[in-house]
């Protein structure tokens, strides 16, 4: 997860993006590197208690099937990112978070770097989303606005561990970045 603005939702969408690949593949093994000073899913971990994945500060690629990076709200100044089969790139919609977000796609074009981009808590009713989202690179991905995620969070939980309609909606959303995911990755998959 890449964005060089802070409270975009990477902590939130690579929890869930983790949950989503542990419940899809029960037999492989996920670990999300906390890059974060801020310690955001360190915190939600101790919240959690016991996971269906690791939650660690380690960048180590060892031991894991899926390694997933929440990253701090900063571009390196030197320009270097951390390696990574793709880049997950969730922004939201309003002006000060696109502009951090066209900063970090230059960085990340200028790289040719394979990447996502992720409009978070899209919601469109707002003009402003509509109009923005339009400016996105073609397939970008949508995680619309909802309340069960900030919510889950504040319990340890992700949309995984929850039932029903509002959290299915929400599930879907997590599955759609997956299934994109997938396209960048050489091993078989099955379904999501």
């Amino acid at each position: 997860m890449l964005n060089g603005k802070g409270g975009v939702g990477r902590t939130t969408l690579t929890l869930n993006l983790a949950h989503c690949l542990q419940c899809t593949y029960p037999s492989s093994s996920v670990y999300v590197a906390d890059l974060d000073v801020q310690g955001s899913s360190l915190a939600w971990s101790r919240l959690a208690g016991e996971t269906a994945f690791t939650v660690g500060v380690v960048k180590s690629r060892a031991q894991h099937d899926f390694h997933i990076f929440d990253t701090a709200p900063k571009l390196p100044e030197n320009g270097l990112l951390p390696d990574a089969d793709v880049y997950i790139i969730p922004t939201l919609l309003d002006a000060v978070s696109f502009v951090v977000f066209l900063k970090t796609m230059e960085l990340v074009r200028k790289k040719s770097l394979p990447h996502i981009v992720v409009a978070n808590r899209f919601n469109p009713d707002r003009s402003e989303h509509r109009q923005r989202f339009a400016q996105l690179p073609p397939g970008a991905l949508i995680v619309r606005d909802r309340a069960i995620f900030a919510s889950c969070y504040g319990y340890g939980e992700t949309v995984f561990d929850r039932a029903g309609v509002r959290a299915s909606h929400a599930q879907q959303d997590v599955k759609a970045i997956a299934r994109t995911v997938r396209g960048f990755d050489s091993r078989a998959w099955g379904d999501l």
